[in-house]
């Protein structure tokens, strides 16, 4: 129970004791302290702009009308009626600037956005309308929209080639799995597991040439047929050769791994 609240009991505690004790008068105050507890209800009834979105939709035809919302749509869903009432006190505190025309598309294309000339561009005085069109909540002809324009505008400013951008959002959503393999590499020196040391001790290569050699300029293809030309033959061949190899250790001859075996774990 309220012990604070308009209630019956706590409006006949303020009652003088003089008049709790005639019956009539405590009668009548009891009659009295049951219609004023209900007051609440009454007043709470009557709070129509917090509770915009809860009033019937005849009501809200009525508003529109008296509050002189111009760009209000009486054929519109109730939602977008109920947020165009609700944001037309902010529309007309604001009414000829950018974000009177922002707010009041945005009832109906949310996230609409109006971009200035330098913003992006365009020629002095103008601006251009990038209308949202991804959660519409109404369907509106081109001819209406510039007439709603027109109408929150700033005065000096035009709408740019009197066109308006249509934009629509779509979210992409990108699912990356992946896989792993714990492994451990291999230490410098640990393969082959026989470690070989080698060195060239002593080494002559001598090539003599049976005929001298002749230098020459190509020629361009299709001038000569094939084998006729250099004019001079010309061979060559080593006559004397020598190449000899001494290792410090024995060496250990072996294949190196293809790429991927050394590793078991990735096979």
């Amino acid at each position: 129970m309220n012990n604070n609240g308009i209630t019956p009991k706590n409006l006949l505690n303020t009652l003088p004791d003089v008049l709790k004790g005639d019956n009539k008068t405590f009668a009548l105050a009891k009659i009295a302290a049951n219609l004023l507890s209900k007051r609440p209800e009454e007043i709470d009834s009557i709070r129509i702009y917090p509770q915009i979105e809860k009033q019937p939709e005849e009501l809200l035809d009525i508003l529109a009308h008296d509050l002189n919302v111009k760009w209000y749509g009486y054929n519109y869903k109730r939602r977008v009626k109920a947020m165009q009432i609700k944001d037309s006190f902010r529309v007309h505190r604001t009414l000829g600037t950018a974000g009177a025309v922002e707010r009041a598309l945005s009832d109906i294309y949310p996230g609409t956005e109006l971009e200035e000339w330098f913003e992006y561009g365009g020629d002095p005085f103008y601006f251009r309308v990038i209308l949202d069109v991804t959660d519409q909540q109404e369907n509106i002809s081109h001819d209406e929209l510039i007439r709603a324009i027109k109408i929150f505008k700033p005065t000096r400013s035009h709408l740019q080639d009197n066109g308006i951008i249509y934009r629509s959002r779509v979210n992409v959503v990108i699912k990356v799995s992946t896989g792993y393999t714990i492994y451990g590499a291999r230490l410098c020196g640990t393969y082959p597991v026989r470690a070989t040391q080698g060195a060239i001790t002593k080494s002559d290569i001598a090539i003599w040439t049976d005929a001298g050699g002749v230098p020459y300029s190509a020629p361009r293809s299709g001038e000569i047929e094939t084998g006729s030309y250099p004019a001079i033959a010309t061979q060559g061949g080593i006559q004397k050769s020598g190449i000899e190899i001494g290792a410090n250790n024995g060496s250990s001859i072996y294949s190196a791994p293809k790429c991927g075996t050394a590793l078991g774990s990735l096979m």
